[in-house]
């Protein structure tokens, strides 16, 4: 929704070139996949190899996640740590239609997950919401309407000193990188020391330190939200209403320094039905997290391969 942004006083620039697109899927439609989830080949500017990865199955059908996927609640904003033993989601408070943020362990990508704890640092009464861990797990961004940020949803940080521990401290705006719009989901890239954010429903880029440029290329006059990016920031997923109904889309790009291509939409979980929203995935590219409204509400769903 760019209007919103350009009205805001941020700027509207391509983060990339626009490409022809088309659905494209995660298995890698019969070829191979790259580190980045990409499909070695001229689309991908990637010669394929006898290094590249083997190609990966078709994905499991989505299962939904216990803990968060009841039937009276709703239940998104799902992130997963990188070995995906560890899950931090929100849920919607109906008496104030906020969120709050909760966390689930499991003891291995097959075991069971813990009972849901509400995390600490919450404010009653305000919405904290999207959360992202950094590479090392030790970080945890997210979005919050609390009082001390320039607009109405700012990103914060908190730390924790170890893997696993439910102990963080206390939350701190990330210094000049919030607007004065709703700016939410938050995703650093080390690579390069940039992020991307959703904006005000468009995707933003931005470098530490400073607020983001709207990435044309990326957004549209629909809403577009919960960018993921991959470890070495050359792929993003991310939701848009642009078809009607809120889908994941993909989009790659060759180098950090390149434009991204046109968007695709994501078809391998179709069969799931709902409005689908808050990709993530694994960087072994054999789980993905995703929301759907299937059920009447929203609840978090894991797919494997």
């Amino acid at each position: 929704m760019r209007g919103g942004l350009i009205t805001a006083g941020l700027g509207l620039l391509a983060c990339g070139l626009f490409a022809a697109g088309c659905g494209v899927r995660l298995d890698g439609g019969g070829g191979q996949l790259t580190p980045d989830g990409s499909t070695p080949g001229t689309d991908s500017g990637i010669t394929p190899s006898v290094d590249a990865p083997p190609m990966l199955g078709p994905w499991g059908a989505p299962a939904a996640v216990l803990g968060a996927s009841t039937t009276v609640g709703i239940e998104d904003d799902a992130t997963l740590s990188s070995s995906t033993n560890e899950m931090i989601f929100a849920i919607t408070d109906t008496a104030s239609s906020t969120k709050d943020l909760w966390y689930m362990s499991r003891p291995s990508p097959t075991g069971a997950w813990s009972t849901p704890l509400k995390l600490a640092f919450n404010v009653t009464g305000v919405s904290d919401e999207t959360p992202r861990f950094s590479p090392d797990n030790l970080t945890l961004y997210f979005a919050s309407a609390r009082t001390g940020g320039p607009g109405l949803l700012d990103i914060y940080k908190v730390t924790r000193a170890a893997v696993g521990s439910t102990s963080w401290g206390t939350p701190s705006l990330v210094t000049g990188v919030s607007t004065a719009n709703n700016d939410k989901w938050f995703v650093p890239c080390a690579a390069d020391n940039t992020y991307m954010v959703s904006v005000n429903n468009d995707i933003g880029q931005g470098t530490f330190g400073s607020q983001p440029t709207v990435c044309a290329e990326l957004s549209s006059t629909a809403a577009e939200t919960g960018p993921f990016l991959s470890p070495d920031c050359k792929t993003i997923y991310f939701a848009s209403v642009k078809s009607g109904t809120n889908k994941i889309y993909r989009a790659t790009r060759p180098s950090l320094s390149a434009p991204f291509s046109a968007p695709e939409l994501v078809t391998d979980f179709d069969s799931l039905g709902g409005a689908q929203e808050d990709p993530w995935m694994s960087t072994d590219l054999k789980t993905f997290v995703l929301v759907s409204d299937k059920n009447g509400s929203k609840d978090v769903y894991i797919s494997t391969r």
